[in-house]
């Protein structure tokens, strides 16, 4: 199974916060200096045609911050960590990975990462792609910065109440936890062979995944 987990900033849409009314928390330093997050358009679904299709689909593009060992160079997403994929060394892009999207609950003390959203059978890429949005009189109006990308119809959005169920909830890397999210905004999950614990844990996410048939959030085609 080839799975990523992606640790992103608490957002409720994810549809941009040009009014103001859904700020992002958490995700790292540059939203707590900016109060912005690139991820924030991670759930706004774009009607794109991609220059490997004669026909547009609706899209969304999901970014997650890979971190810099020396504050200036941006890292690669080592996609050959994934499972699956260890072939891949020198490849720009994976396909058919399911990227799933966390962050921590920011209105608590204890701060535990849940499940806030994925992406089905998405392509994600070492380094980051871009994608130019026009206004009508054809000017850039915004750049997104993406390293997934999949179709609206494969990815959800859980709408902020189930998010906190317990079953969406993801480990951190703890005294007497083998396995979770460690230092990085990216986890592959290595190890579930070796790990019963990790691979019951995995089996039971894709699981809900698989069957979950509740609301989703995503917003249509957003305006800028």
């Amino acid at each position: 199974m080839r799975i990523l987990f992606c640790n992103i900033a608490w957002m409720e849409r994810y549809d941009g916060n040009e009014d103001g009314t859904d700020k992002p928390h958490g995700g790292g330093a540059y939203v707590e200096l900016t109060g912005d997050a690139h991820e924030k358009y991670n759930f706004t679904s774009e009607e794109l045609l991609l220059s490997d299709s004669s026909t547009a689909d609706e899209y969304c593009l999901g970014f997650v911050e890979t971190k810099s060992t020396n504050g200036t160079t941006i890292n690669q997403l080592n996609i050959e960590k994934i499972s699956g994929c260890e072939h891949m060394k020198r490849e720009a892009a994976v396909n058919d990975v399911l990227v799933v999207y966390c962050a921590k609950y920011p209105f608590s003390s204890t701060n535990e990462t849940y499940v806030v959203g994925w992406y089905k059978h998405a392509t994600v890429y070492r380094n980051y792609e871009t994608c130019q949005f026009f206004s009508d009189n054809n000017e850039v109006v915004y750049t997104q910065s993406y390293n997934a990308l999949a179709k609206s119809k494969d990815c959800v959005l859980l709408p902020k109440i189930e998010r906190r169920n317990q079953k969406w909830r993801v480990p951190r890397k703890k005294k007497g936890m083998s396995y979770g999210f460690g230092q990085s905004n990216v986890w592959f999950a290595q190890g579930a062979d070796t790990n019963p614990k990790l691979r019951e844990f995995l089996d039971r996410i894709n699981k809900q995944i698989e069957n979950y048939d509740g609301d989703n959030m995503i917003k249509a085609v957003k305006s800028l």
